[in-house]
């Protein structure tokens, strides 16, 4: 834990609210700047929380993990073990006129160069690269999923699966392994300015990536992402980033109207490659604690997305990284594994019910082979609690340290470090 806490400059982990620091001139903007956002730790785990209009919270990001996002891209792109500069250079940035940028992510991303750069001086050199960090750079790393494809798993359990009826479910986030995404994993919350209609919600992500891989909001709403099987896309742009349209979802999605809410955003957004979302929601055994949306950039198969509810002999649901509706299901091993285990819960003689205890051991029965579970959380979204571990020295993140977290106490700053 001492590495990561050390990668993350922690002699600057608590920066008082709405703090000025005197930039100096040679930096783009005014000479002073306030900068939205703290960066603390919780037990062991950096903890970096911005407020304020998208180009506040950026530039607060920027400016407080600046040389994290840059150690981050240089890092990814110097090891060439999942990427090298040359593919970056002529298969991923040639792209990126292909992908549609929301107005408010595009000016927290250019808020976030521009803390990055007020804070060095001027402008940052990735020597992978040879060049100054740029604008590209920070769309192409929220990009990178829907070019490098991977893995993960989820699922969840309410009503009589559960002893108080509430939603409980788990996530597995399984990436290539590669030394810089080893020990740099961070929590962000966003805290939305008050004439806002998007919810403030709580990331667990990589510094410098906006997007939302694995979340949860001030409702208690869930969303994590899961690459998934695909038709070609019927159209050749205007594709949003997986995870910047999963971000788009969680600060979207109220608890009584998850699945419109959601549905509005596919209306408007869709990916390149296919993905399954799977979502959560507090429930105390009325109505469905989670749906999954299968989608991909095929918009004439049903605007792009499928819903998939729960069904069976238990109120659960599954995910992998294989459509169950949309397209016809692949061979694969965690699905069936994660099911079943539920199926056995559900129609087991004894009254049984998933606990956080055994959500974890489920999480820990279904690695991938080969790479790595980055970061594993289990939601308790009727409390507003995530249970978050990352992975460390190899180990895959379920066997690794748990630390809970308070998503309602983070938004509110309630927390070291905060207001």
């Amino acid at each position: 834990m001492k590495n990561r806490v050390g990668r993350f400059h922690m002699a600057v982990c608590s920066v008082a609210l709405s703090l000025v620091f005197a930039i100096p001139a040679s930096a783009a903007g005014p000479p002073q700047t306030k900068v939205n956002g703290t960066l603390t730790e919780i037990d062991g785990i950096p903890v970096l929380r911005v407020w304020g209009t998208p180009q506040e919270r950026g530039f607060a990001y920027g400016y407080l993990v600046g040389q994290d996002i840059v150690r981050l891209v240089n890092g990814f792109l110097a090891s060439g073990t999942i990427l090298d500069v040359e593919g970056y250079n002529n298969r991923i940035l040639p792209r990126l006129n292909l992908m549609k940028v929301p107005p408010e992510y595009e000016a927290e991303l250019r808020g976030m160069l521009a803390g990055i750069e007020a804070r060095a001086g001027g402008p940052v050199d990735v020597p992978a690269i040879g060049r100054p960090l740029q604008y590209d750079d920070l769309v192409a790393a929220n990009s990178m999923g829907d070019m490098l494809r991977s893995g993960c798993s989820s699922f969840a359990a309410w009503g009589r699966m559960t002893k108080n009826g509430h939603t409980l479910a788990g996530r597995n986030m399984d990436w290539p392994t590669n030394p810089a995404l080893e020990g740099s994993q961070i929590v962000v919350v966003y805290v939305p300015p008050p004439d806002s209609k998007a919810l403030g919600w709580v990331s667990v992500f990589w510094p410098g990536l906006i997007g939302c891989t694995t979340g949860m909001n001030a409702e208690g709403v869930t969303v994590a992402m899961h690459d998934s099987n695909s038709s070609n896309p019927s159209t050749s742009g205007s594709f949003t980033s997986s995870t910047l349209l999963y971000r788009k979802a969680v600060e979207s999605a109220h608890a009584e109207t998850v699945v419109e809410d959601i549905s509005r955003v596919f209306k408007e957004y869709y990916t390149l490659a296919g993905y399954n979302m799977m979502v959560t929601r507090p429930s105390a055994g009325r109505g469905a604690g989670a749906v999954v949306f299968e989608h991909d950039g095929d918009l004439v198969k049903g605007r792009g997305m499928t819903l998939r509810k729960p069904e069976g002999s238990g109120p659960f649901l599954a995910c992998t990284n294989h459509s169950r509706k949309r397209y016809d299901p692949r061979p694969g091993i965690r699905y069936p594994k994660l099911s079943n285990g539920l199926e056995q819960i559900a129609e087991g003689e004894k009254r049984q019910h998933l606990t956080v205890k055994r959500a974890w051991n489920m999480l820990e029965g279904v690695p991938i082979e080969g790479i790595l579970t980055h970061h594993s959380v289990v939601f308790e979204p009727n409390k507003g609690l995530m249970h978050v571990a990352f992975a460390e020295n190899g180990k895959h993140a379920p066997q690794c340290k748990k630390v809970v977290l308070d998503v309602g106490r983070l938004l509110a700053g309630d927390y070291p470090g905060g207001r």
